[in-house]
């Protein structure tokens, strides 16, 4: 009630100026809130004891008493029978059904009484269309502070948004801009308030929202702020009515903070990547982490060499992730694995109807996608001459222009690279660019092969072995001796590829918790001058199925027990092996 106090202080002198009567209006806790006979009958905030107010809230009804001190309501009060009010009547104030103050006409001497009687119809008449209006008044001032207390936590809901937010009048001109809208236009908000929208993001088809009505989702822009290219993407809302187009809400995003958002949801496994995974503790291994932790914390472009299947992607994505880039996107692309006609678009992105099939929206290649983090280029020695000058301008001027457009985006990426070829030959015979080598070799990072750290085989084995023990639900604990020998004298062409493909194969070649030489691939125990089955016998699944139960069962034996022994070694239930020796007799018993 206080929040109208003005108003009420209004109603109560117009009410005594008309009626010549006193007037005083309570809270909801009997508080004096305005008394128009000053402090000489009620002083303003004071609680009231009287009995005929409290009858006003107790009955929620108007009290009349044209016998003060005598009444029935009166008798327990301390001014019983020596009142000094010649007449009284009350009128409860109510806000949306509930009671939350109320109104009274006073008479303190006889000629007010004399006229209140007479004109008692006309005065409660009145009075409740006064009480009437109170509420009204309680009801305009509640809404009004709900519109503001709303209005507030929208102003600071639009304001922390991680979007630009532009309001437009419904004839293209700001009105309203938020903070990320400030920074992502480098445009203050009172040097925004009244500019037309086309002289701050022309690309923004803003008239066509104004004139027809319809939004829309997504638009990429490129905006020119202070000589400095921003790249955008906008939506709008226009805001309608009575039918009658009124204003447009205009959302944009920073196209790389939108890229690098996605790529934080979408990429927790890279986030994983780390030099703690590359497992090894011989010393050229050791000394090439340490190298690579080194170069991790500069910007210098690093060049990965090394045989196929050493690992120079792990050692690309650990760089990234310790580097100080490790929050922005990784991107990997293979030079070798895509075709030649795809690849200068896959690298520098394409832009709307570029060529036949192409995103009508255009698209990022993978420089734009990379920007501000990582490209891997594996492969780089398998890069055609006539993309690799592109590569090389990219690389010098860090700008890049898509296929099919002549506008060019600024980009700030590292370049990591790797190859399995010898580059310096291929510099001699013309199949590399010489500049592009120099300019890609500032630190090469030499990964050793298998062959050069055989000290580290048993770790891998034991790492590998654990990963497809899981994978493959088989209770394997590692490998024989014999077996361990074996793959430490092998010379592993195919590096940790092969390694990890070969641990593969013995784990689902085994039976029982050990993998022993038998379990080994033909060709590694070929090499090592194990007698195996000639290379071209291969066998089908299901005799290697039926193989594998025949010798479960000739090891432990075929009463239940061994039956039972036999299936945990196979890694299976006692049922599915019943089921499998069944399988096994009817395809005999047809064969026959």
């Amino acid at each position: 009630m206080f929040d109208v106090q003005e108003e009420v202080n209004l109603v109560a002198e117009a009410i005594k100026s008309v009626l010549n009567i006193e007037v005083i209006i309570y809270d909801r806790n009997k508080r004096v809130v305005t008394s128009t006979g000053g402090g000489e009958h009620a002083r303003v905030g004071e609680t009231v004891r009287g009995h005929i107010i409290g009858e006003v809230f107790r009955t929620e009804e108007p009290v009349f008493n044209f016998n003060p001190g005598f009444h029935s309501i009166c008798q327990s009060c301390e001014l019983v029978g020596n009142c000094p009010e010649k007449a009284d009547v009350s009128f409860p104030l109510y806000h949306e059904g509930e009671i939350v103050g109320a109104i009274s006409l006073t008479a303190f001497s006889n000629d007010q009484m004399t006229e209140f009687r007479q004109k008692y119809s006309a005065f409660s008449n009145y009075l409740e269309k006064m009480a009437d209006l109170i509420s009204h008044k309680i009801t305009s001032s509640t809404i009004l502070k709900k519109y503001i207390s709303t209005s507030r936590m929208l102003e600071v809901s639009i304001q922390s948004m991680y979007e630009g937010i532009l309001a437009l009048d419904q004839n293209g001109y700001i009105s309203e801009l938020n903070r990320s809208g400030e920074k992502m236009l480098q445009l203050k908000r009172e040097e925004a308030l009244g500019v037309n929208i086309e002289d701050v993001l022309p690309e923004l088809p803003i008239q066509k929202v104004l004139s027809t009505g319809t939004g829309y989702n997504d638009h990429p822009l490129t905006s020119v702020i202070d000589g400095t290219e921003i790249q955008l993407v906008g939506s709008a809302t226009p805001l309608i009515h009575d039918s009658h187009i009124i204003g447009v809400v205009v959302s944009f995003k920073d196209l790389n903070e939108v890229r690098n958002l996605v790529y934080s949801i979408t990429s927790e496994d890279d986030n994983k990547s780390s030099f703690d995974m590359i497992i090894g503790d011989s010393d050229s291994i050791i000394r090439t982490k340490q190298t690579a932790k080194k170069v991790a914390q500069t910007d210098s472009t690093v060049i990965i060499l090394g045989e196929s299947g050493t690992g120079k992607e792990l050692f690309a994505r650990s760089i990234h992730h310790e580097s100080p880039r490790a929050d922005k996107p990784f991107r990997a692309i293979n030079c070798a694995a895509i075709p030649e006609h795809l690849l200068e678009s896959e690298l520098f992105g394409y832009s709307e109807g570029a060529f036949t099939g192409a995103n009508k929206k255009g698209k990022p290649g993978k420089f734009e996608m990379a920007n501000e983090g990582t490209l891997f280029l594996d492969e780089i020695g398998d890069m055609p001459l006539h993309l690799q000058v592109k590569i090389l301008r990219v690389l010098e001027e860090k700008r890049v222009e898509r296929v099919g457009s002549n506008e060019v985006v600024d980009i700030n990426v590292r370049i990591v690279a790797a190859t399995n070829k010898n580059l310096e030959k291929m510099v001699e015979t013309g199949e590399f660019r010489e500049d592009l080598y120099y300019r890609l070799n500032v630190i090469p990072l030499h990964i050793p092969p298998l062959k050069e750290r055989v000290s580290d085989i048993p770790k891998l084995l034991n790492h590998f072995a654990v990963h497809y023990s899981e994978l493959l639900e088989k209770p394997i604990r590692g490998f024989t001796k014999e077996a361990e020998g074996i793959l430490k004298d092998y010379t592993w062409p195919g590096n940790i590829r092969e390694l990890q493909n070969a641990v593969e194969y013995a784990v689902n070649m085994a039976i029982g918790p050990w993998v022993k030489t038998e379990y080994l691939p033909p060709r590694i125990k070929d090499k090592n001058g194990e007698t195996s089955q000639p290379t071209d016998a291969i066998m089908t699944l299901e005799e290697m199925e039926e193989k594998l139960i025949e010798q479960a069962l000739s090891e432990y034996g075929e009463t239940v027990e061994g039956k039972r022994k036999a299936a945990e070694a196979l890694g299976i239930n006692l049922a599915t092996l019943y089921r499998k020796i069944n399988k096994l007799k009817k395809l005999r018993e047809m064969q026959n």
